[in-house]
């Protein structure tokens, strides 16, 4: 009986081990890869397909090859749960990189919590994404961070004192930049002299621009995406407000859709996960790889993000040897590795410790102004 038992025991750890790592590891990808939003969400895929892409031709995992299935959710919450129900329950996928927006994140993360599938999103910096979710990590700095780097921006290199507020009531990361801006602002000595709202879906501001023009601000943050902040910027110099713009990583993409360049000039702020004029070996590298492999260099800073996010989660699937859920989120949280955004660790929340980096443009450009430490 005991020789049978040891027999059976033996069987039982091989099959186990066979199961952990398979031949092919299936991740999930969510992301908006069409509709309004689908820059961020092609970002994102295009640093996590390149990374895989990488790790494959080392090896893999053990050995082991990953395999990403990536779902257009659009950008709408209800799309991505239908495509995490798919990754889920017919892909049968050992972890998910995604989402991308802050809302589809946030109906995601309220079904992966209850399997405790590991999950981390490249760009999804609504605090509340990771909250009371100890499977959802972030590769991407979170709201209230970026907006508190703003507002101290504002002051200390532009000192600006009087600042207004621009934001859209109806989304949630707007509502939370917002907020975590001016609480700030007002921690700094800074004055808010105006705090209006809007929505994404409006396509006149010249309202609430004419009412904050009449408050006289230095500064005005955007708490917009970069399509609705294309249109504030240009009615802005229509009514006559004609001061610094401010803004948070959304603003990424507006020099691609706005009909006036120059307004961009050395007049709009805002922070962001990375520079593609960094100089540490990660981000050399990678601007190198991402310009061979897409025939392009990086143009936003969720390729940088996404290769990091699925960096963390293959590293941590190596150091489990394993796809169980529970080893692969111990060993995200203990993540401590050398991204191409700066170096990676978590704190209690699953938010990354790692720098902000502040943008402007030049002629039009994405130019790098700052690196902000946390």
């Amino acid at each position: 009986m005991k020789k049978l038992f040891s027999l059976l025991l033996a069987v039982a750890l091989v099959s186990g081990a066979a199961s952990a790592l398979a031949d092919t590891i299936k991740i999930g990808g969510l992301a908006p890869l069409t509709g309004d939003v689908a820059q961020y969400g092609i970002a994102v895929r295009e640093g996590v397909d390149l990374y895989i892409e990488q790790l494959n031709a080392a090896g893999g995992i053990h050995g082991d090859t990953v395999e990403m299935i990536w779902y257009d959710e659009k950008g709408d919450a209800t799309e991505a749960i239908n495509a995490y129900n798919r990754l889920v329950e017919s892909d049968k996928v050992s972890a998910i990189i995604g989402d991308v927006t802050s809302k589809p994140s946030l109906a995601v993360g309220d079904l992966a919590v209850e399997i405790g599938i590991p999950i981390i999103t490249a760009s999804a910096t609504n605090y509340d994404v990771t909250e009371g979710k100890p499977n959802y990590f972030r590769s991407c700095f979170l709201d209230p961070f970026q907006a508190r780097t703003m507002a101290n921006f504002a002051r200390d290199e532009l000192g600006v004192t009087k600042l207004a507020v621009l934001y859209d009531i109806a989304d949630d990361y707007s509502v939370g930049l917002a907020e975590a801006f001016a609480d700030q602002a007002k921690l700094n000595g800074q004055e808010i002299v105006a705090y209006e709202a809007g929505t994404a879906a409006d396509v006149d501001f010249k309202a609430q621009l004419t009412n904050i023009a009449a408050k006289e601000p230095e500064a005005l943050y955007v708490a917009y995406y970069y399509g609705p902040a294309a249109l504030i910027v240009t009615q802005a110099a229509e009514v006559g407000l004609n001061v610094p713009f401010l803004g948070a990583d959304g603003i990424n993409g507006i020099e691609t859709v706005i009909s006036d360049v120059a307004l961009l000039d050395n007049a709009f702020f805002y922070t962001d996960h990375f520079a593609s004029d960094a100089t540490t070996d990660a981000a050399v590298a990678f601007f190198g790889s991402f310009t061979e492999k897409y025939g392009k260099a990086p143009y936003n800073a969720f390729n940088a993000t996404g290769y990091d996010a699925a960096l963390v989660l293959c590293e941590a699937m190596k150091a489990a040897g394993s796809v169980d859920f529970d080893a692969v989120v111990a060993a995200m949280k203990a993540t401590d590795v050398e991204g191409v955004t700066g170096k990676l660790s978590f704190d209690d929340h699953n938010d990354p410790i790692k720098s902000a980096f502040i943008t402007t443009f030049v002629d039009g450009n994405q130019t790098f102004v700052k690196q902000q430490e946390p």
